[in-house]
């Protein structure tokens, strides 16, 4: 079987609503008990609202994101096995999507339940998430979602967004921002 790829979107839908690609990479998440699971992942940022950030004094640091991870597990596991692997797998994907936030500066991320949603033509996990993101004299509060889903093969895809920064910076969106998410995250399906 080949190696995995991360999942690939429409460059139109992407380019033309200001997504930009900003990092891909193939990392090993799982080493064990003669399995091997590889994360190959594409992340894409809101490139315009940096802009319009650092503009107004902001600083310069991603502030709207979206990736889209293929998991390469080897072996691969037994037909039927997916539904059983499901709730590990969302449970360590919450827990590496965590650390990934704290690795870009985002404090006190907290996932609100976890529900079964219908995605394309699949069954999905989506856990949505709430975090804070310090600024200069407070916090900007962040929302945002992580969803797993069974394709072959398991893809996780998510992302997060300002809610509360409309004071500093009026054209923030959350609303939009949610819609674009989930659109985002059907495409990857």
């Amino acid at each position: 079987m080949p190696e995995a790829d991360p999942p690939t979107l429409p460059d139109g839908r992407l380019a033309g609503n200001g997504w930009t690609l900003v990092e891909t990479e193939a990392e090993t998440v799982f080493r064990g008990l003669g399995v091997s699971v590889t994360g190959h992942t594409a992340v894409y940022e809101d490139a315009g609202l940096r802009d319009r950030i650092v503009a107004t004094g902001g600083r310069d640091r991603i502030w709207r994101f979206f990736f889209a991870t293929q998991l390469d597990i080897r072996p691969s596991p037994a037909a039927g096995l997916a539904s059983a692997a499901r709730p590990y797998v969302v449970r360590e994907s919450k827990s590496v999507f965590a650390g990934e936030l704290a690795d870009r500066g985002f404090r006190h991320v907290e996932y609100g339940d976890t529900e079964t949603v219908r995605l394309d033509d699949h069954r999905a996990r989506r856990s949505a998430l709430r975090a804070r993101l310090p600024v200069a004299g407070g916090a900007v509060d962040v929302s945002g979602a992580l969803v797993v889903w069974h394709d072959g093969g398991f893809r996780v895809a998510g992302g997060a967004y300002p809610t509360d920064a409309r004071a500093a910076w009026p054209d923030i969106d959350p609303d939009a921002y949610e819609d674009d998410l989930f659109d985002l995250i059907g495409a990857a399906a």
